[in-house]
């Protein structure tokens, strides 16, 4: 008997917010971590067989592979803009021609709308990563995690281009 998503939704959304609660402090975090886990959870659902494991069985190991993939984030992500993040600062011997604009804005292109908007805010605009997350409707530390992937994205996008040349 196959589950639908509403079914697994309904069944098992508190048990997945009780153990997520259980695991991390920040509330903001905690929902991004169930919409992402119950995402996870449906996508995967035409290929959960119930004579592997219990339904329960398998959302338990989502859920959990889930907090421990937020702490793996965390740990990874630099904790100010000023450390190991790759930064695409200008120095003013570099001056913003037309071509630069142009490279830059064609580099931005290229990402995910979320992520365009976050680099856009924090480092156009210059609010904080707390701002962010206000702004856009999702925790800081997924604020972070999305910055840094941006940033990284933008940086092999520009050294293909000769950018840094």
């Amino acid at each position: 008997m196959k589950i639908t998503p509403e079914e697994l939704y309904n069944a098992y959304r508190e048990k997945v917010e009780r153990y997520i609660c259980s695991h991390v402090g920040n509330e903001h975090d905690r929902a991004d971590i169930v919409q992402q886990v119950f995402l996870n959870a449906i996508s995967a659902l035409e290929d959960y067989d119930p004579e592997r494991a219990a339904v329960s069985t398998w959302l338990y190991t989502i859920t959990r592979n889930a907090v421990i993939d937020y702490y793996r984030i965390l740990e990874k992500t630099p904790l100010s803009a000023d450390d190991d993040e790759l930064q695409l600062s200008l120095s003013e011997e570099r001056p913003l021609s037309e071509e630069t604009l142009e490279t830059l804005a064609d580099a931005l292109e290229q990402l995910p709308e979320r992520e365009r908007k976050i680099i856009v805010l924090r480092f156009y605009r210059g609010y904080s990563a707390k701002e962010t997350a206000e702004k856009v409707g999702i925790s800081y530390a997924n604020v972070r995690f999305l910055q840094y992937a941006a940033l990284k994205k933008l940086r092999r996008f520009l050294e293909k281009t000769g950018f840094f040349e």
